[in-house]
């Protein structure tokens, strides 16, 4: 899998993991932040927090680009944009790949269609539905066993 396909899944988890801890919506929302000392002491904390769980599910070559962000969604809005700015690019190879795989002579049939099926799910993460006819005929075209 590639780094957008795996952006994709990590997101999920680590929004998963920040709404466990009440803190997702400072990773989406822009938070409004009452003068109530309080309040504001609580939304330090939860930055915090949520910024470490961040940076702790980030591979260390990427620390670089969101560990100057001040806010949890400014670091969400960096990572959207460095693994999912280039969706376009990636679904038009993914749909070419799709159109070029072909089964080799002598290949398995489970690797096949599990590989078929890998790119199916790429492009379901760029958002981009494979008609359904056509990955049947790929795969009903696949070669046989002489």
């Amino acid at each position: 899998m590639d780094e957008a396909s795996n952006f994709v899944i990590w997101k999920a988890k680590i929004l998963a993991i920040l709404d466990k801890h009440r803190i997702k919506d400072y990773a989406l929302k822009v938070v409004v932040v009452l003068v109530d000392a309080n309040v504001a002491k609580k939304y330090e904390e939860a930055q915090a927090k949520a910024k470490c769980m961040i940076l702790d599910g980030v591979k260390d070559h990427v620390v670089p680009h969101i560990a100057e962000k001040e806010t949890t969604r400014g670091m969400c809005e960096t990572l959207t944009s460095l693994y999912q700015g280039s969706f376009v690019q990636r679904k038009m190879l993914l749909e070419n790949q799709l159109r070029q795989y072909q089964m080799q002579k002598g290949e398995e049939i489970d690797p096949f269609l599990f590989m078929l099926q890998g790119i199916r799910d790429q492009l379901t993460f760029v958002r981009s539905t494979p008609d359904p006819e056509f990955m049947v005929r790929t795969a009903l075209n696949a070669p046989t066993e002489d």
